[in-house]
Formats: structure tokens, sequence, C-alpha cells
């Protein structure tokens, strides 16, 4: 009887204090731990891990490490899934030990913390100093075509097609900074550079080359490169004291995405059957007035097809794409997030995101794409807007669609009381609404609008006079990329989305170097190098600056069609004219005189002319002048 006791003490004492098994042992197996890895110091010291594998869910956790709080398991639906949630508030960097226990079986895991970055020059944030370059990395230059096709990847390389990829990769842009830098650029953003593995379809011609269908959040497309060449590039462009500005989507992915063939949870996605596609609709979101179909069609219909659309009141899923957001920035080193179709998911969720964001890095900033119809409708997502229903978003930089409207529209009008440029001055003149107008991120065209040249009707002096303005108003302006070369298209969005010229070896004309840029401009029969020069010494001048930067404004209404506004600090004062008129002008400036008078003269930045007199100026058809004042 002793004996057996002894015997049955033992095998309990053992089921307890097993020694554990190596990985290669167990039969429990993990796919996916993300994030791969953490970090310690963060305001937030709670944080989740999505682990993943084969009925992974019927596992017991532990941690044996006193400095590590093992907080909660969830268990989920989908056996394949556990979210564990560590507190590590009081841990140090370095690796510690996660024990999945099952039917007497143990894998362990090792995780590594790391200690966050301390030094300069990164997470900078983005303002009013800088011009930033929208690049889709498809599209830009292929400095690497061995990776255009990736074994087990859905699509490789089609030039031939429009709407297939084209083979732009990380390594391009790399190749082509000093390209960027030489015109004067501040800041870079991408386009989504994330895994987007979706097939493309030739039949009806969608493609997934734009980065918009998300299949890894945490992986850089293997045809852009690695993760670790993106964060070289961002070291890269932090090297030429730059800015880089990363796309996120926190609205959708894409119908290939790891954990959409393997749902989670019954809602971590809307359901479409119920809600259908999107109605674009974002006005619902602050219409007082609004049905609730309209809004559900709004924020729980899918974008697109091929795209679900997530959940964000699924508090697990909202975890996990905040930690992904930080995990970028602490990762690569970013600056700044554009957050695509910002007002699509719940604004509930969207705030939490950007107030988690901005209290781990408070020199960071973002700018939420808030494609909306009007002034009062986009201040509405800017931090500090009074909304009568108490929302704040925490967001501090907004898309500026209505003065993009204003300015693509004014070009081609006739003045009159709220047309041509009077329809700029009146909308400028709703900054009132605006917390902060200087954050507002300004343009004339961008990877979802028709290219600029082609508005104007490929007219050179409604193209200067476009840029012209957005490089002098107030706010933070971007351009596309091509735009410096009057690249043209409109109508589908690969028309809009064309290749840059000499991005490939194969290009017969390479625009990056002056040369091709000349002989560009000679065989498309426009003065294509003057536009780049045009641009590059209009940005270069705004980067030396600091009262069209940051200064204070007053404008006139726009008489006779020609919009006068002055920019000014406390120590320069420039007066922009812009002639909105197909013909020529002569200015009588009597009517500036509250900032004239004890001005002599100055010189127009444009042409480099010193201007000896200032009581009237002469306009040509849509001429744009900037004049820096002297006494």
């Amino acid at each position: 009887m002793k004996l057996l006791l002894i015997v049955l003490l033992l095998f309990f004492a053992g089921c307890g204090t097993h020694a554990p098994l190596s990985a290669e042992a167990s039969t429990i197996e993990i796919e996916r731990v993300e994030p791969e890895f953490w970090w310690t110091g963060f305001e937030e010291s709670e944080f989740q891990l999505l682990v993943y594998g084969d009925d992974i869910g019927k596992s017991r956790v532990s941690v044996d490490q006193s400095d590590i709080e093992l907080k909660s398991v969830v268990q989920v639906e989908n056996p394949n899934y556990l979210f564990v949630y560590l507190d590590i508030e009081d841990a140090a960097p370095g690796t510690f030990e996660l024990h999945f226990d099952r039917e007497g079986d143990r894998l362990t895991h090792e995780y590594e913390l790391k200690e966050r970055y301390s030094g300069d020059a990164r997470n900078q944030g983005f303002d009013a100093s800088d011009v930033i370059y929208l690049i889709m990395p498809d599209r830009f230059a292929n400095g690497d075509p061995s990776i255009d096709e990736i074994e087990g990847m859905l699509e490789g390389v089609d030039r031939d097609e429009p709407f297939a990829r084209h083979g732009g990769d990380l390594q391009g842009i790399r190749d082509n900074l000093d390209y960027i830098e030489n015109l004067g650029m501040t800041a870079v953003w991408l386009n989504p550079a994330l895994e987007n593995d979706m097939p493309y379809d030739y039949s009806q011609q969608i493609g997934f080359y734009h980065g918009y269908a998300a299949t890894d959040m945490y992986k850089i497309d293997p045809r852009y490169g690695s993760n670790e060449q993106f964060r070289q590039l961002v070291s890269e462009v932090h090297d030429r004291d730059m800015k880089f500005i990363m796309d996120m989507i926190h609205n959708h992915v894409g119908t290939h995405h790891w954990f959409i063939k393997d749902l989670p949870t019954s809602d971590w996605v809307h359901d479409q059957d119920e809600y259908g596609n999107t109605n674009y609709r974002t006005n619902t979101i602050m219409d007082p007035y609004s049905s609730e179909a309209d809004y559900n069609s709004t924020v729980k219909g899918w974008f697109v097809d091929e795209m679900p659309d997530l959940n964000q009141e699924n508090p697990l899923l909202a975890d996990y794409l905040i930690q992904n957001t930080l995990w970028w920035i602490e990762y690569a080193g970013i600056d700044g997030i554009r957050m695509d179709t910002h007002p699509y998911p719940y604004k509930e969720y969207m705030a939490e995101w950007s107030r988690r964001v901005l209290e781990e890095y408070p020199d960071f900033n973002i700018v939420g794409e808030v494609w909306m119809p009007n002034v009062p409708t986009t201040a509405y997502w800017q931090t500090g807007f009074p909304s009568d229903d108490g929302y704040e978003s925490y967001l501090p930089s907004v898309t500026d669609f209505p003065l993009y409207s204003a300015v693509t529209t004014a070009i081609h009008e006739e003045g009159g009381w709220d047309t041509g440029m009077n329809r700029v001055y009146l909308t400028l003149g709703q900054d009132f609404l605006y917390p902060d107008p200087l954050e507002n991120v300004i343009f004339v065209d961008n990877h979802d609008l028709d290219r600029f040249f082609t508005v104007t009707g490929e007219d050179y002096d409604r193209f200067k006079l476009g840029i012209s303005l957005i490089m002098t108003t107030r706010g933070i302006p971007q351009i596309y990329y091509g735009t410096e070369i009057l690249k043209m298209g409109g109508g589908p969005d690969a028309e809009k989305r064309r290749d840059f010229p000499g991005g490939w070896e194969e290009d017969p004309i390479n625009a990056f170097t002056e040369e091709g840029r000349i002989e560009l401009g000679e065989d498309r029969g426009l003065p294509v190098a003057e536009a780049h020069d045009f641009i590059k010494n209009l940005t270069e001048w705004r980067n030396d600056s600091p009262a069209v930067q940051f200064g204070k404004k007053t404008h006139f209404v726009a008489d006779d069609n020609v919009y006068v506004y002055f920019r000014y600090d406390e120590d320069d004062v420039v007066m922009v004219v812009l002639n909105g008129n197909d013909e020529s002008r002569t200015l009588d400036t009597s009517r500036y005189s509250e900032f004239l008078d004890g001005f002599s003269g100055g010189r127009e930045v444009i042409s480099g002319e010193v201007v000896e007199n200032l009581d009237q100026l002469e306009l040509g058809r849509y001429q744009p002048m900037i004049i820096e004042l002297d006494e």
C-alpha cells in the first residue's frame, strides 16, 4: 500500500511539473504569434498577443517569470486562436517563455521584449513647414527586378496591363531619393506597402497593385522588398532630413488576408449579406437627421466585394489594429500616418486609435483621409472641433478636399459672386470652422484623382496657377509623383497611376534626369523640364519662408477674377496675386494699401525679377505672381 501511495503521489506531482517539451517534440503547433516582438517602456504596459495554430485555443497558457503578468487569456469561437494579454510594466528588455499546455503536452515559445528607441530623427511628425511627395510604389521605379515574381504569390508583373502589377519596389524609391530631395520635397508618403497577395482579375480588370487590400498587416509585400528594407528606406529618408509618412487602412482588408480565410469570430467583419456595400455617404456620420439604415450602410457596408469590412466594435480586433500601428511606428521609425477611409470605421474606434498613437508618440502626426463634400463635414474630423454630439476625434490633420474642389473648378470658371477665384476665396473664408487649418493637407491631385495637368485641359498656365496657390496658401502641400513632369491621366484609376518614365531599365526616356525631361518634353510637345523646375524652385523657396509656412494670412475678395492675399509674420510679408482670367489684366493695387503702404518694391519669386513699382502690376493669362515685399 505504501508503494502504491508513493507511485500515485509521484504521478500527480509529475502532472503539474512536467519538464517542457521542445517545439519539435510537441504535438501543439503555432503558426503565428502577432506581434512577433514588443517593447518595454510604452505608456500602456499591457498588450495583446494573437496566437494562431491548429486547436491552439484548447491550450492552457502560463508564464514562469515574476516580472511578466499574465492578465488574461481569451478563447474565441474558433479554436485556432488565443488572445493572450500580458502586462510588462515591471519587465526589462530580454526574452521570456510562454508555455502552451494541452493534454500532457507542452510547447514553449520564446518571446522577445525590446527596448524602445530613445534617439532623435524618428517619429518627428510633419507640419506646414513640409512639402509631401506622394508615391505609389508599384508605379514609381523598379530597383530590383529579381523580386517581380515571388513563388507562391498570386500575381507577378505585367506592364502591358494597366490594372496589373508593374514591378515598382522599395529599392526603386531608395535609388531615386536624390531626385525627390533635389525637387525640394521634405516628406515622403507611400501608398500602402503591406502584403497584398490578391489575384488580378483579367476579365474584370481588378488589380491590387495599389496596396489597399492587405493580406498580412505585419509584413511588407515581398514584391516591394522586406520589412528590413522598409525600415532602411525610412532611415535613409531621415538621413536626408526628410520625414516619412506611412499609409494605413483599418476599415478593410483583402479577401485573401490570412485571418479572413479563418475568421477568429463571427463578428470579426461585418455581414455583407446584411449590409451590402457601402453607400459612400460619409456625411451620414455627423448628419443629425441620418437614418439608421443609411448610417449602417456607410459604416458596416463593404467598400468593395474584395475588401471585407472590419468590425472595430470587436474589442479583440480593435486592440489588434491599434497595436499593429504602434508596432510599425516603433519598428520602422516613421514620422506620420495617412489613414485611409478615416470616416468609414466606427468613429469611436478611430478616436481611440488616434489618442493611443499620440499618447505614445506626442510629436507624431496623423492625417485622416476625410473625403467630404464641404468644409463643415471636413472640419468635424479635426481634433478640437466643437461638434454638437461631443465627438472628439484626436485627429490632428485632415485632407482638404473642399479646397481641392474649389481650385480645380475655379480655374475653368469666369469670375463671379461665387465662381472663379471667388470660389477659392469663399472656401478659405470658412477656415474658422477648422480648429487648425495650418494642419490641413492640401493638393491638386493624388492617386484617386485625375492628374492635375489633365484637369487643367493640358494648359500649362492654369497648371502654374494651381500649383502656386497650394504652395502659398495655408496648410501642408502634397505633390503627387509625376505631377512635376506634367503626367496626364484621368478616368479609370490605372490611368491616374501611370509609371514614372525612367523607373524601369527598359524605359526609352528617363525623366529622373534633366536630359530625360528635356527629351520627354520634346517628345510630347510640352514644357516638361520647365514644369519640373517651376515646382522645384517654388518648393525650395517655400522651404525657406516661415511667413508662408506658418505666417498669418489676409485675403481680399477676388475682384475681376484676380485673387490677392498676403502671408506674413513679424519679419516678412509675401504678396500673392493669382489672375484667374484667360487674358491679361492690369491690376491697380491701391485697394491693398493696408499691406503695401511702406513697401517700395520686391522680388517676384517665380521669375526672380525685381518689382520696382507696386502701384500697378501687369498680369498675363492665368499668371501667378509671388512677391517678397521690400521696404
